[in-house]
C-alpha cells in the first residue's frame, strides 16, 4: 500500500490532509512512534538511550534531506514496524524557500518478511 497527498496548517496550527484518509494514517504512525519513544524516555531519562531503544523495536524518526520521487527534499520520516511516513514542505518556485504551512505526505506499508 502506498498513498500520497498534501497537507496544510491553519492559523491555529492544525493540519488537514488531502485526501482525508491520510490524516488517520499520519496520526496513527506519529502517535505510535511518540508513544514508544516517550515510554523509553520516561524509563531511561536520556534522549539518546530512548532513541536507540525505540530503534531496536523498529521505530525511528529522521529529519534530514532525502530523495523522494527523484527530488531532494528536506523531510521528516517516521519509521514503524508496519509503515514508512515521509512528510515534507512545499517550496516556493521563485524564492526556493520552504513554506512551513503546507506540503506533501507519502506513506508506504513495509513488506512483510
Amino acid at each position: 500500500m502506498e498513498m500520497q497527498g498534501t497537507w496544510s496548517k491553519d492559523e491555529e496550527g492544525f493540519m488537514t490532509f488531502e485526501p482525508h484518509e491520510l490524516q488517520r494514517y499520519y496520526e496513527a504512525v506519529t502517535d505510535k512512534y511518540h508513544q514508544v519513544y516517550n515510554r523509553y524516555l520516561n524509563e531511561l531519562d536520556d534522549d539518546e538511550d530512548a532513541y536507540y531503544k525505540a530503534l531496536q523495536d523498529g521505530f525511528e524518526m529522521i529529519t534530514d534531506y532525502k530523495i523522494i520521487d527523484g527530488r531532494e527534499e528536506f523531510a521528516t520520516t517516521y519509521i514503524t514496524p508496519a509503515y514508512v511516513l515521509d512528510i515534507w514542505y512545499e517550496t516556493d518556485e521563485l524564492t526556493e524557500k520552504r513554506d512551513y504551512t503546507k506540503g506533501f505526505v507519502k506513506i508506504s506499508s513495509k513488506p512483510e518478511i
